[in-house]
């Protein structure tokens, strides 16, 4: 037996006042596409401590949410948090570790970033269940540090391995990776099934995420979901709607769907 949900990775964009679209203009676009499409799990980036605490508020009734600031700061700092629709899964187990040489130890920077990284995950429950059918990575590599990009991704890679050898689920991985399907950093990744392995070379030739509130299609991803262990991709959308003529972020939304044997 086989069931599907409906996975999404959303580059919120943190609030910029300089931005063409400001925070106060964008955070029910935001809102509204997430209802419009009602994705089962979403990865985000980016959200900083009052977006965070507005989007829980206004998801509340539909979604439970789940991540750690980058930093010990309990005024600044940005969070890759985890929204689980509530009708269909309960969180499980959750953690979060910094993209760094010492892991454990929050706000720390990894190798050549600018910025503290972090990953979140969850272990997803179906509801009225009690097991776990689950797990869920998402991330925000450093957009500047390549060797920060390629050493968090397979960091991310080994803790999935170790939390797979003590109890094996399906996994999936969400995330603004900051480079290209065909960059060494994404080679850390390459057992896993990306959300663009079956596109075809047009769609591979308009996959832009990234667009700065410019919108187009020509170019590459940079925003991605992965899949391994049993979990299989498909279906994948670049969501580029508009909303009353601007964008809900500088990042397209991606959404697949992801079937998990039973």
């Amino acid at each position: 037996m086989s069931k599907t949900f409906n996975i999404m990775t959303f580059n919120l964009r943190v609030d910029v006042q300089t931005d063409p679209f400001v925070w106060e203009d964008r955070k029910n676009w935001i809102v509204q596409t997430i209802e419009n499409y009602q994705p089962d799990c979403i990865g985000t980036q980016e959200a900083n401590i009052p977006m965070l605490a507005w989007l829980e508020d206004m998801l509340q009734e539909s979604y439970e949410a789940y991540g750690v600031n980058r930093t010990t700061s309990t005024e600044v700092g940005e969070f890759s948090a985890v929204f689980v629709k509530k009708s269909t899964f309960t969180i499980g187990r959750k953690g979060s570790f910094m993209l760094s040489e010492t892991p454990e130890v929050i706000g720390s920077m990894g190798w050549d970033a600018h910025c503290a990284r972090i990953c979140s995950w969850v272990e997803l429950i179906p509801q009225g269940e009690a097991a776990p059918v689950l797990r869920f990575f998402n991330t925000h590599l450093d957009h500047m540090g390549q060797q920060a990009r390629k050493e968090g991704l397979k960091l991310i890679m080994d803790v999935i391995k170790e939390m797979d050898f003590e109890n094996a689920l399906p996994v999936l991985l969400t995330g603004d990776f900051n480079d290209a399907p065909d960059s060494e950093a994404l080679q850390a990744v390459a057992s896993m099934q990306s959300c663009y392995a079956e596109f075809t070379d047009e769609e591979l030739r308009n996959s832009l995420t990234f667009h700065a509130y410019q919108g187009g299609t020509t170019g590459t991803p940079i925003d991605y979901i992965f899949a391994d262990n049993g979990a299989e991709l498909s279906s994948t959308t670049i969501i580029r709607d508009s909303i009353d003529g601007g964008f809900p972020s500088d990042h397209y939304p991606v959404m697949a769907s992801v079937k998990v044997e039973r």
